[in-house]
C-alpha cells in the first residue's frame, strides 16, 4: 500500500516506517503537526527547518499543518484526507503499547477510510531498540522529562551504552512512558547523515527540557 507516516522525527516513527517499507509498502509522505505559530513540531518541539531537512534526507514530502490543541483532530483528519486524495491508503504509526493513542488513531482511520498500521505494537522495548541500532540507525535524545533524566542526556546518542545506562536507572529504553524523546539523524532510509549542532536547551510543556539545535549544512 501507499503509506503516510505519522512522523515525530524520533526513533519509533522511523522504525515503524522502516518495517512498513521492509514489508513492501511504499512511503508517500511524512505527517508532522506543528504548533499554532508554525515554528516547532507539537510532538518533540523540533524547529520546522530541522524536520524539513530530515524529510529531505529521507526523500519524502513533508505535510506539516499548524494547529492548536483544541483544533488538533479536525486538522489532522483533513491532512490525512488530503494525502488520501493524492493516493495514500494507510497511515503508519510508531506506537508500541499506548492504547489510548491507538484507539484515537483507529477512530481517525474510520473517519478517513485509511487503514492504520502499527508495526511495533506490543513488541519488547529492548528488542525494538536493538533492532533499530542493528539496522544502522542513529538517534539522539533531544528532550528529557524533568525529574527523570537530567540535561546531561540532551544531545546524547541513544546507543547500546546509553541503553544499558537507562536500564540501570529504571528508565524505559524506548521512553514509552514519556521519559525522553529522540531525533533520528542517519540510517538506511537516509540519503545522507544529519549532524546536530546544539545551541542550548529550554523548558517546554508538560515538564520537559528540550535541546535547542540546528543541523549543520
Amino acid at each position: 500500500m501507499n503509506v503516510i507516516s505519522s512522523w515525530s522525527g524520533g526513533k519509533d516513527a522511523c522504525l515503524a516506517l522502516y518495517r512498513a517499507i521492509q514489508a513492501g509498502h511504499q512511503p508517500q509522505a511524512l505527517l508532522t503537526m506543528l504548533e499554532a505559530d508554525g515554528l516547532r513540531s507539537r510532538a518533540h518541539a523540533l524547529p520546522l527547518a530541522v524536520v524539513q531537512q530530515q524529510a529531505a534526507a529521507l526523500g519524502l514530502p513533508l505535510i506539516a499543518p499548524s494547529v492548536t490543541w483544541e483544533g488538533y483532530r479536525p486538522v489532522y483528519v483533513q491532512a490525512l484526507k488530503t494525502a488520501q486524495a493524492q493516493g495514500a491508503e494507510s497511515l503508519v504509526s510508531g506506537d508500541i503499547d499506548l492504547w489510548a493513542h491507538r484507539d484515537w488513531l483507529e477512530q481517525v482511520g474510520v473517519d478517513t477510510g485509511l487503514q492504520v498500521l502499527f508495526p511495533l505494537w506490543e513488541n519488547s522495548h529492548s528488542v525494538l531498540l536493538e533492532e533499530f541500532l542493528a539496522a544502522g540507525f542513529t538517534t539522539h535524545i533531544i528532550a528529557v522529562k524533568q525529574g527523570v533524566l537530567d540535561e546531561s542526556w540532551l544531545g546524547r546518542k541513544l546507543d547500546k551504552s546509553a541503553m544499558l545506562e537507562l536500564e540501570t536507572c529504571g528508565v524505559d529504553v524506548c521512553g514509552e512512558g514519556g521519559e525522553f524523546h529522540t531525533f533520528v539523524t542517519d540510517g538506511p532510509l537516509f540519503s545522507r547523515p544529519l549532524r546536530i549542532v546544539p545551541t542550548g536547551y529550554f523548558s517546554g510543556e508538560y515538564s520537559y527540557t528540550f535541546l535547542d539545535f540546528h543541523l549543520a549544512v
